[in-house]
């Protein structure tokens, strides 16, 4: 301490601020002015947020804030925290999710084909059957041809059109096969149950192929005749088991990358 001149017959004293008192004052006023800055952003909105967090973040050599911010109970009530998005430089990519395996991806396309016939289901025209990575749409011939005829009914088209829809939305390599029963047949234009079963499944093919939505490499066509009969070929009802149109998608997990 300082002395200075008399007065009164006394010596003055004269004080001086201790040093820490200005330090102190000054971390006030830096604490005073980051209130008000966390004032003016009381807004939430994201823009403001996102110009003002950025430069706040360098100032304290951290990165860009990932934070849940809660409103004041008067601007949005007691609700949930508001989430404020991180920057296009800490978000990291997601992972893809987990590809869907072949049974799953069968199961997924005969419901889808139940759905869209119902009615033919309902009125025993078709049978949707899945098993393992394969889904099969069988058409009894009653409904899909006349007595050996080749050519596709029109009361058939609408469910085979619905067929179309969906296995053009799905990878997969498509199968045509024509089935007989054991009756001979000999016809000017057909040789034998295997002629027939053929043709019908060429024309199968023809008409999946007539809109474009599938591509000719996804699809094959095959007949059988009666070599693969569905039930015994001794009783009327299982010979007109037999006689079939099949259409079948393969599943496979080098088709789903096509």
């Amino acid at each position: 301490m300082d002395y200075g001149s008399e007065f009164g017959g006394y010596k003055k004293l004269q004080r001086r601020d201790p040093k820490w008192l200005v330090s102190f004052a000054d971390l006030m006023s830096l604490l005073f002015a980051m209130f008000v800055l966390l004032l003016s952003m009381a807004d939430f909105k994201k823009d403001a947020f996102s110009e003002t967090a950025g430069p706040i973040a360098q100032a304290f050599d951290a990165k860009a804030p990932k934070v849940s911010i809660m409103p004041h109970p008067g601007v949005q009530g007691p609700s949930l925290p508001m989430t404020i998005p991180e920057t296009s430089e800490d978000v990291e990519a997601d992972d893809p999710p987990p590809a869907q395996t072949p049974q799953a991806m069968a199961i997924d396309v005969a419901a889808h084909l139940r759905f869209v016939m119902a009615q033919e289901l309902e009125r025993q025209m078709v049978e949707v059957v899945d098993r393992d990575n394969l889904v099969v749409v069988r058409f009894m011939d009653r409904a899909a041809f006349a007595p050996a005829e080749r050519e596709l009914k029109p009361d058939i088209l609408p469910a085979i059109d619905n067929i179309i829809a969906v296995l053009s939305k799905y990878p997969g390599r498509i199968r045509i096969e024509g089935h007989t029963d054991n009756i001979p047949i000999n016809t000017g234009m057909f040789r034998s149950n295997w002629d027939l079963s053929a043709a019908r499944a060429a024309s199968v093919v023809h008409y999946l192929l007539k809109t474009g939505a599938i591509t000719p490499a996804r699809v094959s066509a095959e007949g059988f005749a009666d070599s693969r009969p569905l039930e015994s070929n001794d009783t009327a009802e299982g010979r007109a088991r037999n006689r079939r149109v099949e259409i079948s998608i393969e599943l496979m997990p080098d088709a789903m990358k096509k």
